[in-house]
């Protein structure tokens, strides 16, 4: 499935083989190739071209769905028969399921000829680059860099008919010697905004700052987060408190907050694709058009994402953030989670901190309550002491425990600065973010 004709001829042979039934159809593929590196080696370099047909068949309010990689006739009808017979024993919803009627679509994914064409001898030119460089203070770099082209279809029996096609970079990079560590990643459609002397420089000044680490006592503190690290908690905050299914069944802070205003009115969130810096689907994957969803304005809480199933059970509005049939149960998810930007410089939020700690990213980071939007995790690759409006020493990583939602209400600065980093679904673009209140539960003994 390469170009929009050969979708509609996939869609043809669905067609041909499912006249009596209602149906819709996600296809999702392209080239995938992977460049993987450890101790400065490496070792790895593959490349992967696949095709997913999904065909979900809805029979009398009964849903049988089947996923294939081979799209020769015989086989696609095979799998649907199989479908069909479990629509007989499946059973039936306690609601009406209605199709979508055909749409039209604003926006377009970001696509890149030079990423599409990018080869692993680039890939590892640019990896034997950054090796060199953090070899020669003595680091070990470990990661992975992948370069991909897709292409994503979706179609039903009432008409919808929605092409897309893509590109996108990303890379992540750990560098270490002893108990020294920093990390880098990059996300984006177009290789050419791909600057491998930028990520080495900044894995070098955190790496050689993140050493001879100190203990510091739990508490609550003032932090400054990186994009890495707002991006981690705001993707647990679009999954479990902007997610409608979580809302519709009384699991989320929206439930008792909607239209009051709890945070400070810099505080601005929301699914955005179009948003200059993220990476849009046009579409759903159920073919409704994608829209800007304001989730927190001016630091009101205004609503979540709706999937077609949460819209259907409990009429709402689907707002274009159906997932595929085997994650429908989660509900629906941001695609485009970005936050508003600020006035400050990084430089400036350091530099006004009389006390505070500097996190660089986060990891095993787990929800401990929906309706507080309250995790648990651990820094990683960076924690620095900021003392008279300095980056100082660094900090022995550190166990928190923290509420998202009183998080955000502390937040009195954020940066002009925002990245695009990695997300659930499509990615996440924020900011840094200084917040009073956030609490470490525990030391680590790393």
């Amino acid at each position: 499935m390469n170009d929009i004709n050969s979708g509609k001829e996939l869609v043809n042979k669905v067609k041909n083989i499912l006249k009596n039934y209602d149906f819709e159809i996600i296809a999702s593929g392209g080239r995938s190739e992977l460049t993987r590196f450890a101790e400065s080696y490496i070792h790895q370099n593959v490349a992967e071209t696949n095709l997913n047909l999904t065909v979900k068949i809805i029979n009398e309010n009964k849903i049988g769905t089947v996923r294939m990689n081979n799209i020769d006739e015989s086989i696609i009808s095979k799998n649907i028969e199989k479908a069909i017979e479990v629509t007989k024993i499946t059973p039936k919803l306690d609601y009406h399921y209605q199709l979508l009627k055909p749409q039209s679509y604003k926006i377009k994914s970001k696509y890149s000829k030079d990423t599409a064409s990018f080869t692993p001898l680039n890939r590892a030119q640019l990896v034997s680059q950054l090796i060199k460089e953090v070899n020669k203070k003595g680091y070990e770099a470990a990661g992975a860099f992948t370069t991909e082209e897709s292409t994503l279809l979706v179609a039903n029996s009432e008409g919808v008919f929605a092409f897309d096609r893509g590109t996108k970079v990303d890379f992540n990079c750990v560098i270490t010697r002893d108990n020294s560590t920093a990390h880098a990643s990059f996300i984006d459609s177009d290789i050419n905004n791909f600057n491998i002397n930028k990520i080495t420089d900044e894995l070098l000044e955190t790496a050689l700052k993140n050493v001879e680490q100190i203990e510091i006592n739990p508490g609550v503190y003032t932090v400054i987060l990186s994009p890495e690290a707002v991006a981690e908690i705001l993707n647990y905050a679009g999954y479990t408190a902007f997610n409608g299914k979580m809302i519709m069944e009384g699991k989320s802070f929206v439930c008792n907050n909607q239209g009051k205003k709890i945070f400070p009115d810099t505080i601005t969130v929301a699914d955005d694709p179009f948003d200059k810096l993220t990476m849009p689907l046009p579409f759903d994957l159920l073919g409704y058009p994608r829209e800007k969803i304001d989730l927190i304005k001016d630091g009101v809480v205004k609503d979540g994402v709706y999937d077609h199933l949460t819209a259907l059970k409990y009429n709402r509005k689907c707002t274009g953030n159906s997932l595929s049939p085997e994650s429908a149960s989660f509900g629906a998810l941001p695609f485009n989670l970005t936050m508003k930007e600020g006035d400050n410089t990084i430089d400036e939020m350091i530099y006004g901190t009389k006390k505070g700690i500097y996190i660089s990213r986060f990891h095993y980071v787990n929800i401990l309550n929906p309706m507080s939007i309250q995790l648990t995790g651990m820094t990683r690759d960076g924690t620095f002491l900021i003392e008279d409006g300095k980056m100082g020493r660094a900090i022995k990583n550190m166990r928190f425990n923290t509420s998202v939602v009183d998080m955000l209400k502390a937040v009195d600065m954020i940066s002009k600065e925002r990245q695009t980093k990695e997300g659930f679904v499509g990615p996440t673009v924020v900011p840094y973010l200084r917040t009073n209140n956030f609490t470490f539960s525990s030391k680590t003994s790393f």
